[in-house]
């Protein structure tokens, strides 16, 4: 049976969520407004002294104003007057590399180049598989002594290991030490990056990984795929030195490794703004891989490679061995500008599996391991058996 509604009730059913719609829209617009009204004051004294220095720079200054590098220095002061070291200005031509290393595109050869000063020459410390340096015969631990001509030195290895980046499909010329033979080689710019290199030692793996960037969880994969076929039991991972990349790539990788996350915050890691609104959650599904793990870390070991560390510990597969992280516990977005330019800013903290944020304060080690200065300042190309922190893992996972 059909009950009709009076017409009274009806109205004022209308009336009270006319009133409610209301009232909550001008309460959302008046904290939006309290909140631009409060800022104003700062922004109006910050355009009118930039106004002011624009005025007498135009008026009096004897050079001339390049408008293109003015701009690009005003936008990157502003960057840089958030305190943030996270936080920085691209320009155009510096967000397209930044954004292409992201997907996965260097623009290079595909050597991780270390300058050795006792013997000058540029050390090929890792040789990504398929690069161009690697198709033109270069070894990791070859020595180059010169690039297009000109010999290697103390005072020039800094403008030449440029050179081993650059405009794609341009060309350098190098040559190189290779079993005691010096070659040489005409080596063409452009490759897709490698951030996973692997090797094994009797039953444990060694994965370094340099960046977590789009590729790197499929080269992961492919990797621990890899050294299990080949009879690895257990893996050291190595994050010392690593903090390019983002959050998102960094889960992705763990996501090779780990189960469903269904213990802590239920999630690889959770992204929270400073209203405190959880503004991004990072997954992974129920296939794990079953090792034992270590994981080596230093002092720059940050971002989401800290992360990648957290959240192995969380999960129980490994521990940590090397010092303390550097506490980057934060994520960045980028925003890309009218002029082809971007910012790059930091908009949340990011909050691990289990544990608390590490954000400011790094991942203190399971197993502190320090390393002598001089094996520092060599890491690159220091050799497994002089790491102490290599033997360290090596020795946890063997006994």
């Amino acid at each position: 049976m059909n009950r009709k509604i009076p017409l009274g009730l009806a109205l004022a059913v209308m009336f009270i969520a006319i009133a409610i719609t209301v009232a909550v829209t001008m309460s959302v617009s008046m904290k939006t407004y309290n909140n631009l009204i409060k800022d104003l004051p700062d922004r109006a004294r910050m355009y009118s002294n930039v106004s002011e220095i624009d005025d007498i720079v135009r008026t009096n200054y004897y050079g001339f104003v390049n408008e293109g590098l003015l701009n690009s220095q005003v936008s990157e002061g502003y960057a840089n007057g958030l305190g943030d070291k996270y936080s920085y200005y691209l320009t155009a031509e510096e967000y397209e590399t930044y954004s292409n290393e992201l997907k996965g595109e260097k623009v290079g050869v595909g050597i991780i180049a270390y300058f050795d000063a006792s013997d000058p020459a540029i050390i090929a410390a890792q040789v990504s598989e398929g690069s161009p340096a690697a198709q033109a015969g270069i070894s990791k631990g070859d020595r180059i002594v010169a690039i297009d001509e000109e010999t290697v030195t103390a005072y020039n290895y800094k403008d030449l290991i440029e050179k081993l980046t650059g405009d794609r499909l341009s060309s350098i010329s190098v040559r190189f030490m290779h079993d005691g033979k010096e070659q040489a080689a005409g080596v063409v710019k452009g490759y897709s990056a490698q951030s996973v290199y692997y090797s094994k030692n009797g039953t444990v793996g060694y994965i370094k990984i340099t960046d977590f960037y789009s590729t790197t969880a499929s080269q992961l994969e492919k990797a621990i795929k890899a050294l299990m076929q080949d009879g690895a039991a257990s893996v050291v991972f190595d994050l010392r030195d690593t903090s390019n990349g983002t959050v998102q790539y960094a889960c992705d990788a763990l996501d090779v490794l780990v189960p469903l996350a269904s213990d802590g915050n239920g999630a690889l890691a959770t992204a929270t703004n400073k209203e405190g609104t959880v503004i991004d959650t990072f997954t992974a599904d129920a296939d794990s891989i079953q090792m034992r793990m270590m994981v080596l870390v230093n002092g720059n070991t940050a971002g989401p490679a800290e992360l990648f560390a957290c959240d192995l510990r969380d999960f129980g597969k490994a521990q940590l061995v090397g010092v303390q992280t550097a506490g980057n516990g934060t994520m960045q977005q980028s925003f890309q500008l009218s002029d082809g330019g971007a910012l790059i800013l930091t908009v949340a903290e990011i909050t691990p599996y289990v544990s608390k944020s590490y954000n400011g304060v790094g991942l203190t080690p399971d197993y502190e391991v320090k390393l002598s200065s001089e094996q520092a300042s060599k890491l690159a190309i220091l050799d497994q058996g002089d790491d102490p922190q290599y033997q360290k893992a090596l020795e946890l996972l063997t006994n």
